[in-house]
């Protein structure tokens, strides 16, 4: 297999480890906190995000899991955000942004490794997306922190 399709298998897996912990936060948490707009957008982006790279690897013939990673540090981050969500909002907004800085240093990993492929140039408005994720929950603590 070739490292760009391991690379983009990696972030296939990452998308829907972020996806399904955006939706198990979101059935944690209780509307009068504001997360739930919040998670449900990323919800939202993450799903067509999924379905876009599917598709593409799917183009090129490789078959992936529509689950997520068994990884335990991807498991733990949500967990991590979880136990956030009983604290205060500062902490969940910590959690959130550390997440998805993880996933930003794995879209820049896919984009280096589709480089001249111009069927994956959709990768950097995904990572376009995903940084305004990270700006908007940096300007979310900010606020909640005043």
């Amino acid at each position: 297999m070739t490292d760009h399709i391991d690379t983009l298998k990696k972030l296939h897996t990452r998308v829907i480890d972020s996806r399904d912990g955006y939706k198990r936060s979101r059935d944690e948490v209780q509307d009068e906190r504001g997360f739930v707009g919040f998670f449900d957008r990323r919800i939202a982006e993450r799903e067509q995000f999924h379905s876009v790279i599917h598709r593409q690897l799917g183009a090129e013939g490789v078959d992936v899991s529509e689950s997520g990673s068994a990884a335990a540090a991807a498991h733990r981050g949500w967990l991590s955000l979880k136990d956030a969500l009983t604290g205060n909002d500062e902490a969940v907004y910590d959690e959130i942004i550390t997440g998805e800085e993880q996933l930003l240093k794995l879209y820049d990993e896919a984009i280096a490794a589709t480089a001249g492929k111009p069927e994956w140039s959709f990768l950097s408005s995904q990572r376009a997306d995903v940084h305004k994720a990270i700006t908007e929950a940096r300007s979310e603590k900010s606020r909640h922190a005043a």
